[in-house]
């Protein structure tokens, strides 16, 4: 579905919405109506395309590459919680190709939109810059998330109501943060090099002094959340680390105990077992002599404890 709104005398938005892929139908009317290429429309349209950024001397059309968040925020499938997004300026028009799951962004820039007024410059780099802010604020929101449930994770590990859920918890909660990291570094690199081409003065990107300056603040912005989301992902790291140290010490002093307790129980089979057989022993034929294995096996008994504890305090 293309719609198309007016941003202001000399500016429009092409709102090109699709339910999951770009259909027969809009690739013809955007390749024939509004001269985009095909190499464009396939950056546009591919689900798995990282962030990139690109201009297209054939038809003067930039294109941008960004990776936003799912608005369906429960989807089980984590790595479908990043998808990108494409922007695409040619000829003082701003294309936006979205699914249903990203199409939320259009309300970031119609929103933008309202703090400008006629006949600003820039027009369509500001919207996309306002918009990328506020993509990284959303960055920002997740990340500060999940932060909240590593840290109920770890209070519940300090208080030894770990369970099995705690490591599917904190496993979960790796995988979405390398997502993030991953689709956040792609971010900052489409920043980077919008800001380098910018200031280099080629490709036709020319950029006042305040949108460049808007468009610094961005790049700082997105730095900033992927030092975030590399610390968040770094202390998940460790916590897991540290999990799996007490789950490995558990088991450890488990087997431990286990160990003793199988030492001492065989002692008194041993001993009874000498005095079960049909051979002479010391003491064998006397009344008291029951009381007698019974001395043997605790002396034996306190030996091996005391032994233990003496190796265990060296």
């Amino acid at each position: 579905m293309i719609n198309e709104t007016v941003l202001d005398q000399d500016h429009k938005l092409i709102d090109v919405h699709s339910t999951k892929n770009l259909n027969d139908s809009d690739r013809t009317s955007l390749i024939e109506n509004y001269s985009l290429t095909n190499e464009i429309l396939d950056y546009a349209d591919d689900e798995n395309e990282r962030a990139r950024f690109e201009y297209d001397e054939y038809s003067q059309t930039f294109l941008i590459v960004y990776n936003v968040q799912n608005e369906n925020e429960q989807s089980d499938d984590l790595s479908q919680r990043v998808l990108p997004i494409s922007f695409a300026i040619k000829d003082k028009q701003l294309f936006l190709f979205t699914n249903d799951a990203t199409h939320y962004v259009r309300d970031y820039l119609l929103y933008a939109k309202k703090n400008f007024g006629e006949g600003k410059e820039n027009l369509l780099w500001e919207l996309i810059f306002h918009t990328f802010d506020q993509i990284s604020s959303d960055y920002s929101d997740q990340i500060s998330e999940t932060d909240s449930k590593r840290n109920k994770i770890q209070r519940l590990i300090k208080k030894h109501h770990s369970s099995e859920n705690q490591i599917l918890d904190l496993a979960e909660l790796q995988d979405l943060t390398t997502y993030l990291s991953t689709a956040i570094s792609g971010n900052a690199t489409v920043l980077n090099e919008i800001e380098l081409i910018s200031s280099g003065k080629v490709q036709q990107l020319h950029l006042t002094k305040a949108t460049h300056e808007h468009l610094h603040d961005s790049v700082i912005e997105i730095e900033q959340i992927k030092n975030q989301v590399n610390l968040s992902s770094d202390i998940i790291d460790r916590i897991s680390n540290t999990y799996n140290n007490i789950l490995n010490n558990r088991t450890n002093t488990t087997m431990k105990v286990l160990t003793v307790y199988t030492i001492i129980l065989s002692i008194p089979t041993i001993v009874s077992g000498f005095y079960g057989m049909n051979m002479k022993l010391p003491v064998a034929d006397q009344e008291w002599s029951w009381i007698f294995s019974l001395i043997i096996t605790i002396v034996i008994i306190l030996i091996i404890l005391w032994d233990l504890h003496r190796r265990n305090s060296l």
